[in-house]
């Protein structure tokens, strides 16, 4: 397994956020998160969220059972309409399956090679539930897939999607979708450097006006 990650500020602190930590029976847990809001106040919400997710994740084996914990928790300390869009899962190392839910964040993307050497098949990880944060009793599910090697995971912040260039054009998914179906044979740090390096470019000299976090995960 191959893994990389970024995180870059929109301000001296922010509300983006990434976790990979070990579990049991060599699973890996996967998490990124960003706060609807910027700066301080939006780092002590993350900053709640992560504690609270390190805490549900030890006494909920599912996805979705540990981000409705911390919807539950984090609820009454959601003020003035502040919330927390969130993708948790569980990848098992040995077998491939990956479970995750979807807390109303960007969905990530499944690249899975061509065997004749075409782009690859992008697949988006679509949301199972509403962002964290927003109300109590929302549905939250989960969702599997199976990684053969080769494939790709991609998480994202949507301070890829919504980068702004000099002229006020928005990056946007199309373009992210481009990028990534030339990379189906790089490694992770090759995708993330790519992806990192294209959303730059386009920004050029204009203000960076959110966050950015990245993760990229390639089974061997």
């Amino acid at each position: 397994w191959d893994l990389a990650a970024r995180w870059r500020t929109a301000r001296q602190v922010g509300g983006d956020f990434y976790d990979v930590f070990e579990l049991p029976d060599k699973k890996l847990g996967l998490f990124i998160a960003d706060v609807a809001d910027k700066g301080v106040p939006a780092a002590m919400f993350m900053a709640l969220t992560r504690t609270l997710v390190r805490a549900a994740v030890l006494q909920n084996a599912s996805p979705a059972e540990a981000l409705r914990q911390v919807n539950d928790l984090l609820y009454p300390d959601a003020q003035q309409g502040m919330f927390v869009t969130a993708v948790y899962g569980v990848l098992d190392s040995v077998t491939g399956r990956f479970t995750y839910a979807n807390a109303g964040h960007n969905p990530p993307l499944w690249l899975k090679p061509s065997p004749a050497g075409d782009p690859p098949q992008i697949v988006s990880l679509s949301r199972t539930g509403v962002a964290l944060g927003v109300g109590i009793g929302f549905e939250m599910t989960e969702a599997k897939i199976d990684l053969a090697p080769g494939d790709v995971l991609f998480f994202y912040t949507d301070g890829i999607t919504e980068a702004f260039s000099p002229g006020g054009e928005i990056f946007g998914e199309g373009r992210l979708l481009t990028t990534l179906s030339y990379l189906a044979s790089a490694s992770a740090a090759e995708v993330l450097e790519a992806v990192d390096t294209a959303v730059v470019n386009f920004i050029d000299d204009a203000p960076v006006s959110d966050d950015i976090t990245l993760i990229v995960v390639k089974r061997g």
